[in-house]
């Protein structure tokens, strides 16, 4: 065998290794998409279910001729090279694809946070709640331990603080807005918002996670909440909501108390922690720095601002 024959067929080895390697990854990241990823962006694209089927199927056939090309005596160098050439090109489809569902998926969460912010905008004792809480919950999540991280898909998160409170569109207003102590029948209304927002959730299959967390988002870690679960029964994206809609109520006005400013919301945080809180999530709140956490309401005032006054250009 010459130096070009030998040079041909490891180049093409290489090739097929090289080709086979890029497709697993692109195997692995339509399974994980597939398995995975739930948000309502994904399943109403057209990139849905079975066309990842398929894909799946062509990557596994792909892989699998690739391995019995390799195998023989024999490697023909004008056939590894065309296996490269496909992998490479579904690789630049797949991450393509990919970009433009993400694209979608932030401009369909733009739209929502406008909806919600123009909703909370005419009630004094909303004005941009919803979204102060999705600020504070995605600080959170951006600090939480990796291991956590990855328990918790970031878009359901963020769809599930900003809809937190939705189910209170079906309460009676003069009980949200009552100044005085509510009747133990009022206050068993109020207990119902989570449970109102799974009722008016659960004809959409992709939001089965995010009602979840928001049904048990009012959980007290000792066990006292509305469904009695206790400490890690509770799951932890509704650990994370409560804390940031604690805070969230204790530093926004409402008509029927003032608010606190960070050092007495945070004193407050700490003296319910382990019992109503996670005791976890609270120190974990705690050393966020204050810029980033009072940054969070700066953000929602400026938005609120504009919706108020109909400019909703950004």
């Amino acid at each position: 065998m010459n130096f070009i024959q030998l040079s041909s067929l490891v180049l093409a080895e290489y090739l097929i290794i090289t080709g086979v390697l890029v497709m697993f990854v692109d195997f692995l990241i339509t399974l994980f998409s597939l398995l995975i990823r739930t948000d309502v962006i994904f399943k109403r694209s057209g990139i849905g279910y079975n066309s990842n089927i398929a894909l799946l199927a062509f990557e596994i056939l792909f892989i699998f001729c690739s391995v019995i090309v390799y195998s023989r005596d024999t490697i023909i160098f004008l056939f590894a090279l065309p296996l490269l050439a496909v992998s490479i090109v579904f690789t630049i489809m797949l991450f393509w694809g990919f970009s433009q569902l993400r694209g979608l998926s932030d401009h369909s969460m733009e739209i929502l946070e406008t909806l919600v912010g123009v909703i909370e905008a005419g009630d004094e004792n909303l004005d941009g709640h919803s979204l102060h809480v999705q600020n504070l919950a995605m600080l959170i999540y951006d600090y939480l331990p990796f291991k956590d991280r990855l328990e918790i898909n970031r878009s359901n998160l963020q769809y599930a603080a900003l809809f937190l409170d939705v189910g209170k569109l079906g309460i009676p207003r003069e009980i949200i807005d009552k100044k005085g102590k509510l009747f133990p029948d009022e206050k068993m209304l109020i207990r119902r918002h989570p449970e109102i927002c799974v009722q008016i959730f659960e004809k959409i299959p992709s939001f089965k996670t995010v009602t979840h967390w928001i049904k048990y988002h009012h959980e007290r870690v000792d066990g006292n909440g509305y469904y009695k679960l206790r400490g890690d029964e509770i799951p932890l994206a509704s650990r994370i909501l409560a804390v940031a809609d604690t805070y969230s109520a204790i530093t926004m006005e409402r008509s029927y108390r003032a608010s606190l400013p960070y050092e007495n919301a945070v004193a407050e945080l700490r003296l319910v922690s382990g019992t109503q809180l996670d005791a976890e999530l609270v120190t974990l709140f705690c050393s966020i720095p204050k810029h980033k956490v009072t940054a969070c309401m700066d953000d929602v005032r400026g938005r609120m601002k504009k919706y108020q006054a109909g400019d909703f250009k950004w």
